[in-house]
């Protein structure tokens, strides 16, 4: 496990610092001092073995006033007014600067006598300093939290970036990687998530005799938590789907262990479908889902048949509906991601633009008409971002 640096909170105290601290900041005054006297000396033209003293020891009480004042008062004044604490953090180093001073003095009471007003010029020009580097302090204490807080959330959101590109993967992964070979049928599919992860979902079932059943579904919200309910789901789903007698029955269970295991604000859409090759007759159940699409030559036909989504109330019925399909017949099952991608101004793209997309590819590959209705709803969104994930899966009778 890595570790992550001390969290610093907004009004926290700043820890005292450590001895290489302390020797440093008394080592850098005490150079401040001597350059202080040196000056002092030779403008003012006085002996500078007294000055040397007095201006070391005041630097030391500069530089410690100082730093009270930013580190062990400031911080606590965080919750006063901000012109309050603007003057109570001045008094506070004047004041520690004025009493060290009056210790500092008690030194050399006899270079106090002979050259007042050089000490008062030493005691206001350090009452300055003291202020001054009070408030250079607390501003650079207040830029390395800022600076330590934004590298805490740069680690924290590379680490985020990486879980939900692990999660990406793994999602994916339970999506089909290929399409079945089912008797008479051409199927494609794909699912383009608007985020890392989402709770777009879309399977196909091979069933025993030969025919292929088809799930399309939408979890609730996005994110993480639509993505572990959308596994959910699709872990339900594969372990039921062989035992229902139809797909009405299958989102009845569903529905009612949905219910049973999910918060009350989760809820999924979902079209349940089998496809039966010798009868050429998809038999459907729609629970809260956009109805599909079933475009033939003299029209477009939408499945609404079924009931309520999944997991909102507990012993729901569903409806089942069938339809016959010839062959060129296109159903086509998709997410709200397609219907109502938005465009600049609004309007949504709609089921009818989808359907009137979809009749111009009767004779291309099915890989080859997904992408082109891809390409239409990028064309149609323009810059706006995407918001949601985008499912379309297609099945055409030969």
């Amino acid at each position: 496990m890595s570790s992550s640096p001390p969290t610093t909170g907004p009004t926290a105290p700043v820890a005292a610092p450590g001895w290489s601290f302390l020797v440093g900041w008394t080592a850098a005054w005490a150079a401040i001092g001597i350059v202080v006297a040196g000056g002092i000396a030779i403008g003012a033209g006085v002996e500078f073995g007294p000055v040397l003293r007095i201006s070391l020891l005041f630097a030391e009480v500069v530089g410690y006033s100082a730093y009270i004042s930013a580190r062990l008062v400031a911080p606590f004044l965080r919750g006063v007014p901000f012109a309050l604490r603007q003057g109570l953090r001045v008094v506070t180093a004047l004041s520690g600067t004025v009493f060290g001073s009056f210790v500092v003095l008690g030194v050399e009471p006899l270079f106090l006598l002979a050259q007042p007003l050089t000490v008062l010029l030493v005691v206001a020009f350090n009452a300055l300093l003291a202020v001054a580097v009070a408030f250079a302090l607390t501003t650079y204490d207040r830029m390395r939290r800022q600076i330590e807080a934004s590298f805490r959330v740069l680690r924290e959101r590379d680490a985020l970036e990486r879980e939900l590109g692990v999660a990406r993967g793994v999602q994916r992964a339970l999506l089909p990687r290929a399409a079945p070979e089912v008797a008479g049928l051409e199927v494609a599919g794909v699912c383009r998530q608007a985020i890392a992860v989402g709770g777009d979902y879309f399977d196909y079932l091979e069933l025993d005799d030969g025919g292929l059943g088809l799930v399309v579904a939408d979890v609730s919200g996005k994110g993480v938590p639509a993505a572990l309910l959308m596994a959910s789901l699709q872990a339900s789903v594969r372990g039921m789907f062989h035992s229902a007698v139809d797909p009405a029955t299958l989102n009845r269970r569903l529905n009612d262990a949905g219910y049973r295991a999910s918060p009350e604000s989760r809820y999924a859409t979902a079209v349940l479908a089998t496809y039966d090759p010798e009868q050429r007759r998809l038999t459907y159940s729609n629970a809260g889902h956009l109805p599909p699409l079933l475009i033939r030559k003299n029209g477009t036909v939408e499945c609404h048949e079924g009931g309520l989504p999944i997991g909102l109330f507990e012993g729901t019925v569903y409806e089942t509906g069938s339809q016959t399909m010839a062959p060129g017949d296109l159903l086509a099952l998709f997410s709200d991601g397609v219907s109502e991608a938005p465009r600049a101004d609004g309007e949504q793209f709609g089921p009818e633009r989808l359907a009137a997309l979809l009749e111009t590819q009767s004779d291309r590959p099915l890989d080859l008409a997904i992408e082109s209705v891809f390409e239409a709803l990028d064309q149609w969104s323009g810059d706006v971002p995407p918001h949601d994930d985008v499912t379309l899966v297609l099945v055409r009778v030969l």
